[in-house]
């Protein structure tokens, strides 16, 4: 087998591996339960607290050279909302990671500010 060969087979095995992450995002709903989210992303790589809000990070691989960092925010049990970012991929996704930033947590439904 040649080394072009050998590229385009392990370029392929790349893109097959990003498309099946099982990270499914947009399955997710406000008000589902801690456990629900569970079900459906797994296990975060983070978990961040600050009283009863929680903060789960993920990361996978979004195409060659990119990562996609996710954050799932949950106050009293209940997940309030998400967000995501997109970053360069420095020798896997981790080295990109960030501290949470609880200033992007959004507030649950029929919360006020203080």
């Amino acid at each position: 087998m040649s080394r072009r060969s050998v590229v385009l087979i392990l370029i392929a095995l790349i893109f097959i591996g990003c498309a099946s992450t099982g990270k499914s995002v947009a399955q997710l709903e406000p008000g589902m339960t801690k456990q629900h989210v569970l079900e459906v992303l797994g296990p975060p790589a983070d978990r961040s607290f600050r009283g009863t809000d929680e903060a789960w990070q993920y990361q996978e691989i979004a195409g060659i050279g990119q990562c996609k960092y996710t954050t799932v925010w949950i106050s009293g049990g209940t997940l309030v909302g998400v967000s995501t970012r997109r970053g360069k991929s420095v020798a896997g996704c981790g080295l990109g990671s960030e501290p949470v930033d609880w200033s992007q947590m959004p507030l649950a439904t029929g919360a006020t500010h203080n």
